[in-house]
């Protein structure tokens, strides 16, 4: 065993579900068997206990052999020690190191990527490149050409009641962002058509690009991007 990092580990992750006599004892344990190199060690609890702790019951007496025993019965309920036997100099016991004991450290493996509906597509700078790729380099508004210099990232439900999600952020030029405000996006894009700004079948592919983008349907390609892209701190609305 590495000392050190059985120290780090006992104090990281197992002491809290140890009480003071439980830490004793256990410790106690691996000290004269793993920390020597052995699997196990036979302990008399009716000596061994004057060389733990001290002062924990009454000041400056050692703990019971009742209460030795109810800890030790507790540690293997716990799964921290297993209680082999009892020989003619006491208890054949083996104490778990942390890395033994199924369930107590932190899985090593990798985690998890949050799913694409958790994402958010407003506040964190690595993402909002992904939703100007998904417009194609046009304003999802009035179809205006722009590009990582001088794009937003826009909701078309207005916060504070919009979500950040992919199917509410759009890349949009810095005028619409402007003028928008908190207008609903159908209304934006009528008054755009109004003002001549969008044809007649443009409008029709705005408001049909609007309800898609609703229903989930306009999906940023999240598939091989790197975290940091060039570009990615891009302004937002």
């Amino acid at each position: 065993m590495d000392p050190a990092q059985f120290l780090m580990q006992f104090e990281d992750h197992m002491a809290r579900n140890l009480d003071t006599y439980e830490q004793v004892i256990y410790l106690y344990v691996v000290r004269h068997s793993r920390l020597v190199g052995q699997a196990d060690v036979v302990i008399g609890f009716k000596s061994a206990r004057a060389a733990m702790a001290f002062g924990i019951g009454k000041a400056g007496t050692p703990m019971s052999e009742r209460v030795c025993h109810e800890k030790l019965r507790s540690l293997e309920k716990k799964g921290y020690v297993q209680l082999l036997g009892t020989e003619q100099g006491g208890t054949r016991l083996r104490a778990l190191l942390p890395s033994e004991i199924p369930g107590l450290l932190p899985s090593k493996g990798i985690t998890p990527s949050p799913s694409l509906e958790d994402m958010d597509f407003f506040a964190l700078p690595a993402h909002r490149l992904l939703i100007l790729e998904r417009e194609g380099g046009r304003c999802f508004y009035c179809l205006r050409s722009i590009d990582e210099s001088n794009y937003v990232i826009e909701h078309a439900v207005s916060r504070p009641n919009g979500p950040n999600s992919y199917g509410n952020v759009v890349a949009a030029c810095r005028q619409c962002n402007n003028r928008k405000g908190s207008t609903p996006a159908e209304d934006f894009l009528r008054a755009l058509y109004r003002e001549k700004l969008l044809s007649a079948d443009e409008f029709d592919g705005r408001i049909s690009h609007l309800e898609r983008l609703r229903a989930g349907e306009l999906r940023p390609n999240v598939a091989n991007k790197a975290l940091n892209p060039p570009g990615a701190d891009a302004p937002v609305g």
